[in-house]
């Protein structure tokens, strides 16, 4: 596979990179690597928009790894407990039938 790797310029005194890897273009900036969303036209990436990538992406990291270490579920996590959870009350909430009294003597 060949290199594709592209200077952009510097942020913070460290040199950028936009690259093309196997699984699509990514950023390298002092050692890490911030994946560019596929639905970005790389020919317009320039050195202001790659450090506002990096940028999001870093805050992004720091939110998600704040709401783990606090022990905080994904809403996808929580949505689907209280749909299991309201499943289960309406269940018990049934009537059963309740069988006939008839006595046949």
């Amino acid at each position: 596979m060949e290199t594709d790797n592209k200077a952009l310029g510097k942020i913070n005194k460290k040199k950028c990179y936009l690259n093309n890897g196997k699984y699509g273009h990514y950023l390298t900036l002092d050692s890490k690597n911030y994946k560019v969303p596929e639905w970005f036209p790389v020919e317009k990436m320039d050195i202001d928009i790659a450090e506002r990538l990096i940028d999001y992406k870093i805050k992004m990291s720091e939110q998600w790894l704040e709401s783990t270490a606090k022990g905080e579920k994904s809403s996808h996590t929580k949505t689907n407990k209280k749909k299991v959870e309201s499943e289960s009350e309406s269940e018990d909430e049934e009537e059963l039938p309740k069988p006939s009294k008839t006595n046949k003597k």
